[in-house]
């Protein structure tokens, strides 16, 4: 599941950080209608963004077909220029950072000259905040200097070491950069608006990392946490867990839909397709996690052996799925995630201690069947009465003759 959900938290600032499909900032026909040309002798090109705990991540949809971007080093791009109606730069390309706690970004700021003839000597001065949702402001760099002329023209690039940000931190922050030059006695000011996300720890190695998740993540926890270990881990599952419901409101739901066969990672599919599946559920939720450095794993609750005459389907409770509304679904597979041993069902949004709280909770009753109903969009697990009409009560605990098989792995296939 992905598209973004665009926060809405910081209503002062005009201009907010496009990352979605198009990455040129300047090409929605409302902002251009409010904004005029930079004519600045003198204006940051670009600015590079490297540093410890830098992460790298994708871009990804709005469709399958829509190749991802690979968003590396190169975040801010000044090609022509434009200056909204609050004077703030207006970027050609513009990305959110990331950095895992803890981190130190190091910045590459590119200044350029734009006027006529020789670049001037002159200075500058950059100075960085961070903001966060509660008004929290963190200053991240202030740094001043002279203009050094680059070999073969131009001036050198100017290299700033933020502060290092705070650890067992979790959010996007805001970072407000202010760009002062002077040359030729002439000083000339502004400052752009650049998302830089945080997260709660570093992400695990084998995490996909996306613009959406690193994102929803940082917004759903959205503030300090202090590590404690695993309790803590359970407390951040959680609360991602619950944060999903915002993307019912974002048009995303469980359902049928048509599932690629060329799939990398089932977190890049629930992305691209805001009709998915439990494997792409959970996918996408085993990514959210463990791009906060917590450990998961998927649980997957199988009947591998259909039958008619045997038990080998599911029936649950009257339940209402990621925008869906209440009703019983039957099926012969479901998977959920795991983090140290407590059960986090995204599809459903239901969290349990362990697999057998969580399946004597959901699977009210074993039933007949070969999963037939689940072939057809129209009949999507729907069949009333279970698929043969033989079913039973689903006794306590797990039984291992009536009962599913319970499968478990950590990858994103």
């Amino acid at each position: 599941m992905g598209t973004a959900i665009m926060n809405t938290r910081f209503l002062h600032v005009l201009f907010p950080v496009l990352l979605a499909v198009t990455l040129a900032a300047c090409d929605d026909p409302a902002k251009k209608s409010h904004s005029v040309p930079l004519t600045d002798p003198i204006a940051t090109s670009a600015i590079d963004f490297n540093g410890t705990g830098r992460l790298n991540y994708k871009i990804t949809g709005p469709t399958w077909e829509t190749p991802n971007v690979e968003v590396t080093d190169r975040l801010f791009e000044l090609v022509e220029g434009q200056l909204n109606a609050r004077g703030e730069l207006v970027p050609e390309i513009l990305h959110m950072a990331a950095y895992a706690s803890g981190g130190q970004a190091q910045l590459t700021v590119f200044p350029a000259w734009r006027g006529e003839g020789e670049p001037p000597a002159g200075t500058y001065h950059f100075m960085g905040v961070l903001m966060a949702s509660d008004g929290t402001e963190l200053p991240w760099f202030d740094q001043a200097g002279e203009l050094t002329p680059a070999e073969g023209g131009g001036y050198a690039p100017v290299v700033i070491d933020a502060a290092s940000l705070p650890a067992s931190t979790a959010r996007v922050w805001e970072l407000a950069m202010t760009h002062v030059y002077t040359v030729a006695a002439e000083t000339y000011t502004h400052t752009h608006y650049q998302e830089v996300a945080q997260t709660w720890r570093a992400p695990l190695p084998v995490a996909p990392l996306y613009q959406q998740i690193l994102r929803w993540g940082g917004e759903w926890i959205d503030g300090f946490v202090e590590d404690l270990g695993e309790p803590t881990e359970n407390q951040l599952a959680e609360t991602l867990l619950f944060g999903m419901n915002h993307l019912a409101d974002l048009g995303y739901r469980y359902g049928p839909f048509p599932r690629p066969s060329d799939i990398v990672d089932r977190a890049e599919v629930f992305l691209d397709f805001k009709q998915s599946a439990c494997g792409e559920f959970r996918g996408f939720y085993m990514a959210l996690v463990e791009s906060q450095g917590i450990d998961a794993n998927w649980l997957w609750f199988w009947f591998n052996k259909p039958s008619s005459t045997w038990y080998s389907m599911y029936e649950t409770i009257v339940i209402a799925a990621l925008g869906r509304t209440p009703q019983v679904w039957r099926y012969q597979d479901h998977i959920v995630v795991e983090v140290n041993g407590v059960v986090y069902d995204p599809t459903y949004v239901v969290t349990k201690p362990d697999a057998t709280a969580y399946e004597d909770f959901m699977f009210a009753r074993f039933c007949f069947g070969e999963d037939e109903s689940c072939k057809n969009s129209g009949d999507w697990c729907t069949l009333p009465g279970g698929p043969q009409g033989v079913c039973i009560d689903n006794p306590p605990g797990h039984d291992l003759e009536i009962g599913p098989g319970r499968f478990r792995g950590e990858d994103y296939r």
